[in-house]
């Protein structure tokens, strides 16, 4: 799958519909039979189609935005900015948004004189990141190139979202969806795996954590107390588990934070994550964890906090 390619359609048209992103990857994949650098790498014990692995990995990287329009879902390109956050020994900045050839060749020339990387990873565009030992060079670079500039971008991000706390008594309750084609999951807190069940199981369950899942459309709901709540997928898995397990591993000396990966965190804490370093999350088969690169420990300990987890 070529990545770059996808990125560069994807900043010409600024912005469109599920259909057209999904028809877009299938073409592009069609078109490249052969295995390459920029090939899907599955995480996880969900294993989502390339449609959906692309739209997970262009979403943490601040590429583009998925969201729902009138009850339809869209995509819209974000702006080209340099987000920069503090290292060991200076700062560094990736190239996160909308890219085209000529506005990434702006970028590298304008920071021609910075300690410049252009790497591959899988499954994503190159990965275009600066370091300096001053953070006004990064700036004054983002200025010459005509794009936005957003320090401390993790901090920035993790300062406006919201703890995954359980919902409140006074919450709106909800009910599961009516339908018999449904395939209805349950969360396995012990196992961290997701289990088969049915419908009646659900309805009747004082507490759980539910998946209902129905062609590309997913929908999750936490039991609490024998109500019902309609949550985002991470956030439900987050109010549903204990704080007291050891989810959360972080090696201060690498600067490496893993969690399980079947609980993948919220969209915008992980964006946070990545772009601590500019690439996506690592899946190791053998001990089901995603890793996160270069995590600062203020970030480690405040991405912790959000998802009211112990930090190990």
């Amino acid at each position: 799958m070529k990545a770059n390619e996808l990125l560069f359609w994807l900043s010409a048209r600024r912005e469109g519909s599920w259909p057209q992103f999904r028809a877009a990857v299938e073409e592009l994949h069609a078109s490249d039979n052969n295995s390459d650098s920029n090939e899907i790498n599955t995480v996880g014990e969900d294993e989502f189609p390339l449609h959906q692995q692309l739209r997970l990995n262009l979403d943490c990287l601040a590429h583009v935005e998925f969201f729902a329009r009138d009850s339809k879902f869209v995509w819209r390109v974000a702006p080209p900015t340099l987000a920069a956050h503090p290292i060991v020994d200076g700062f560094r900045m990736v190239l996160c948004g909308a890219r085209s050839p000529a506005l990434r060749e702006r970028v590298l020339g304008a920071g021609h004189a910075l300690g410049c990387e252009t790497c591959d990873a899988r499954g994503v565009p190159k990965v275009i990141r600066f370091a300096a030992k001053d953070i006004t060079a990064l700036s004054a670079a983002a200025t010459q190139a005509g794009i936005g500039f957003q320090p401390d971008a993790p901090l920035a991000i993790l300062s406006h979202l919201p703890p995954c706390d359980p919902p409140s008594r006074k919450g709106l309750q909800c009910e599961f969806p009516e339908g018999a084609d449904w395939r209805i999951r349950e969360f396995d807190a012990v196992a961290l795996l997701w289990r088969t069940t049915d419908r009646r199981h659900a309805q009747t369950a004082r507490t759980g954590l539910y998946e209902f899942q129905l062609y590309d459309r997913w929908e999750y709901f936490l039991r609490k107390a024998g109500r019902t709540f309609k949550l985002p997928r991470a956030v439900g898995i987050y109010a549903f588990l204990r704080s007291d397990r050891d989810l959360l591993r972080y090696d201060g000396h690498n600067r490496v934070l893993s969690l399980p990966g079947s609980c993948r965190p919220p969209r915008l804490l992980e964006r946070a994550l990545v772009l601590c370093s500019g690439f996506p999350a690592t899946f190791d088969p053998a001990t089901s964890r995603l890793t996160y690169a270069d995590v600062p420990p203020d970030i480690a300990r405040f991405a912790a906090e959000l998802l009211r987890q112990r930090l190990a």
